[in-house]
């Protein structure tokens, strides 16, 4: 899977807007709003990575973070958010970025967000390894990074993963996919791509970078969330983890 091809899903004006009415509509999820609250304070420089049309970034300036920093790889996408910003006077600053080549000096921010499974949607495990590297690298000592992740040995999932191993076993696996993990499925304005990790894959990478975990549970471990979001999304793994 090449990265052009997931950006070129995200530049789909069609994508845009449906990310667009999910930031206004949609909003924050409660979970979100929970677990950053926990481990960031309001007065924290935050970056977050894969903003899309600025759901998140527009949801926390609403409750009180006004140093925040939101970048997505997709241009449209960040026009949108930065649209976004401007319609509710929010001091967001939105840019171009991309998560494998973080365009900011070390040490330039508190706390790192990468959410809506934004990090798994980055093709093959060396490249997901290089941007959590590059997190590492833009977050101050003691700095906090929160993502979440598909879990896919979580429940409802068997049945797909075993016909999926039967097929990398014998060879006749989806052949634009890389890992064992990988899906690349249809959407309403075309194919997306997201990968869906075992914990011990994550905990591996975030070990191999530095990271310390701090925390980690089920969504709806977390808050139980309204209509919207249960449509709008699905069940995940939120993750906080801290640079040592």
């Amino acid at each position: 899977m090449e990265a052009n091809t997931v950006k070129n899903y995200f530049e789909n004006p069609l994508v845009v807007a449906d990310y667009l009415r999910a930031a206004e509509e949609v909003g924050l999820w409660e979970s979100e709003r929970i677990v950053v609250e926990k481990y960031v304070p309001k007065t924290a420089t935050i970056l977050e990575l894969g903003c899309g049309a600025g759901r998140i970034a527009r949801g926390l300036s609403a409750i009180g973070y006004q140093n925040i920093t939101a970048t997505d790889f997709s241009e449209n996408m960040v026009l949108a958010a930065s649209e976004l910003a401007k319609k509710y006077n929010d001091n967001t600053v939105c840019k171009v970025c991309d998560a494998t080549k973080i365009c900011f000096a070390p040490e330039s921010f508190d706390a790192v967000v990468f959410g809506f499974n934004g990090l798994m949607q980055i093709p093959k495990e060396k490249n997901r390894i290089k941007a959590m590297r590059e997190i590492y690298r833009v977050l101050k000592p003691n700095g906090v990074f929160i993502f979440t992740t598909h879990d896919r040995k979580s429940k409802g999932n068997e049945a797909y993963w075993s016909m999926e191993s039967k097929q990398w076993i014998h060879g006749c696996q989806n052949p634009v996919l890389d890992e064992y993990g990988d899906i690349f499925y249809k959407g309403d304005h075309g194919n997306i791509f997201i990968h869906s990790p075992v914990d011990e894959e994550i905990k591996d990478n975030l070990n191999q970078v530095g990271f310390e975990i701090l925390f980690q549970a089920m969504r709806s471990d977390i808050a139980q969330e309204n209509a919207l979001v249960e449509d709008f999304s699905d069940e995940c793994v939120f993750r906080v983890v801290k640079k040592s």
